[in-house]
């Protein structure tokens, strides 16, 4: 088996801000492991305060870990530090607004031969050639048509595209996708994500994607990993996730949206309602729990085996789980 490309292993961030004299804690990503073999998609979910771009920060080193380790082609990230131009060029990041995301005077030519020339060194006729292969990759064709155009002059769709190439330019081997789709048109959103799986296919390119909707990472991912409060309440192979949810939360998410999978999941407890519930122990979801028990007020749920490479956080899991051991047992 291909050894992974990302991993990470008990990840924490907390943030600390000083108010009227006291200290509040916010604690971003807690205890979060997962991995990304070669090729493969793995898609975060949840929606926002939920941590998922506080862990692409983390990946792309934007931010340090509080704890935890990280690693990237089988190397801590310690001790990539020694070496993060080399890291850069490997891991690449595509954000969520393509309209911030690139400069407006800056044309789709300038745009793209900046890794080219930083990290891969082309100039001239070679780095011409290289722009035109990439354009065509990410389908921005005839290439003369869009190579000297700048931002305002394209779609949402086609700047999304140039975001994109942007991040091939040098040639990476993780791309992090930060809610690619959700500034664009419902009809353009296919496109871009058929386009993440060509580059996953072709380009041979790792994603971590990034997104509030689950069934587009039903659609995309090879596996999913579901995030509430910063923490891991849901994780398994997407399509096993979408269509057999086992954690409350997850059932939430996919009764907010249209899902063409669900298997007559009734509807629980109103999911724009937030709780307010604080770091002092217990289950993060108890707040919003229509399942809620008295031993989520102080104890946290191990996440646990429910079926083939599909785990969850949730007590109605431990006691079945315990049950079923129980009766193996006897």
């Amino acid at each position: 088996m291909d050894s992974p490309v990302l991993k990470l292993d008990q990840v924490d961030k907390t943030y600390r801000s000083k108010k009227g004299g006291r200290i509040q804690q916010v604690h971003a990503v807690r205890r979060v492991s997962f991995e990304v073999k070669p090729q493969h998609i793995v898609a975060l979910v949840g929606e926002s305060g939920s941590g998922k771009s506080t862990i692409a920060k983390l990946i792309t080193g934007v931010e340090r870990a509080d704890a935890g380790q990280i690693v990237f082609l089988g190397k801590p990230y310690e001790e990539w530090r020694r070496a993060m131009r080399d890291y850069r060029r490997r891991v690449q990041m595509v954000f969520q607004d393509p309209y911030a995301a690139l400069n407006p005077l800056s044309t789709v030519r300038y745009t793209l031969s900046r890794p080219l020339t930083n990290y891969r060194g082309l100039k001239g006729e070679a780095l011409e050639h290289e722009i035109a292969r990439i354009l065509t990759i990410v389908h921005l064709t005839p290439v003369k048509e869009f190579i000297d155009k700048l931002p305002f002059e394209l779609s949402g769709g086609q700047l999304q595209r140039v975001v994109t190439a942007r991040a091939l330019g040098s040639s990476p081997e993780l791309i992090v996708a930060d809610e690619p789709v959700s500034m664009l048109d419902v009809s353009i959103r296919a496109e871009i994500l058929r386009l993440i799986e060509e580059l996953r296919r072709e380009a041979k390119v790792s994603f971590v994607y990034i997104t509030h909707d689950l069934i587009s990472a039903r659609m995309l991912a090879d596996d999913i990993v579901v995030l509430y409060r910063g923490t891991v309440v849901e994780h398994g192979r997407g399509d096993e996730v979408a269509k057999h949810p086992r954690h409350p939360y997850t059932e939430l998410l996919l009764q907010s949206i249209p899902n063409p999978w669900a298997e007559d999941l009734e509807p629980t407890v109103d999911l724009s309602v937030m709780d307010r519930v604080t770091d002092d122990g217990g289950c993060v979801f108890r707040g919003r729990c229509p399942y809620a028990m008295s031993v989520c007020e102080t104890s946290v749920p191990k996440l646990l085996e429910v079926g083939e490479d599909h785990r969850a956080a949730c007590f109605r899991v431990e006691m079945t789980h315990d049950s079923e051991v129980l009766n193996t047992r006897v």
